[in-house]
């Protein structure tokens, strides 16, 4: 016991730990209301950006009609409603492991990670591609 511990033990204080802190960060049942049509899952923030917007407007979507949410988000997901997916990972394992939580998937869109997309004309048409196969 270190000499912490053994202070608060001294006073009366027991020190406790958390063995599943996720829990208490709000990352479990993420309610997916009926409004939201495409649901993206990435790392990062990508939903004020211009390139975003343009996907959007290809898609006929508005901003209310998109979620963004991260891979440990999406494990967690309830829904009752046909919706679209688009991950965005850097690896197609962690898109393969994702693929089991999209609920009620009307299409599943696939891509590299945003930081990459943005960069890569290549993966922008390859997502171009897959729209266009509806």
């Amino acid at each position: 016991m270190d000499r912490r511990n053994l202070l608060l033990n001294e006073m009366g204080i027991t020190r406790w730990q958390l063995y599943r802190p996720e829990v208490l960060q709000g990352s479990v049942d993420v309610s997916v209301s009926e409004q939201v049509k495409f649901i993206v899952v990435t790392n990062d923030n990508l939903l004020s950006s211009p390139l975003f917007a343009d996907i959007r407007l290809a898609l006929e979507l508005k901003k209310e009609d998109c979620l963004c949410l991260n891979f440990d988000q999406i494990q967690h997901i309830t829904l009752q409603h046909s919706v679209r997916y688009w991950l965005l990972a850097e690896n197609a394992d962690e898109i393969d492991r994702t693929l089991p939580y999209c609920l009620n998937a009307e299409r599943v869109y696939r891509s590299v990670d945003w930081q990459q997309f943005q960069q890569n004309s290549q993966a922008k048409r390859e997502l171009w591609q897959q729209i266009q196969q509806i």
